[in-house]
């Protein structure tokens, strides 16, 4: 199965909403995706009932090594986000929803 682009996703939307215009489809995406991104950025976490939690972790610095020299170098640390399913989300997955 492929993978799912933004055109894909405005399409489901329009198939889902009745009446719902490619352009308000769009512009729906765009502002859910804004707004996700946004509270990331400021370290808030998203919940979004039975779907998930978005959040951000924070990764410690650590020793690695340099590919080609294999040289010891410090890989600094950095901010990730991350995505955690809900139960509900983890069982349509599975193929376990009724």
């Amino acid at each position: 199965m492929a993978d799912l682009n933004r055109q894909d996703i405005i399409r489901g939307m329009m198939a889902e909403v009745d009446g719902l215009s490619h352009n308000m489809a769009s512009a729906s995406l765009e502002a859910a995706l804004t707004c996700i991104s946004r509270a990331l950025s400021q370290q808030q976490s998203i919940m979004l009932s039975d779907f998930g939690k978005f959040g951000v972790r924070d990764r410690p610095s650590r020793q690695g090594r340099h590919p080609r020299t294999h040289d010891p170098i410090t890989i600094a640390a950095v901010k990730v986000p991350y995505f955690t399913p809900s139960p509900i989300l983890r069982k349509k997955v599975n193929h376990q929803d009724s």
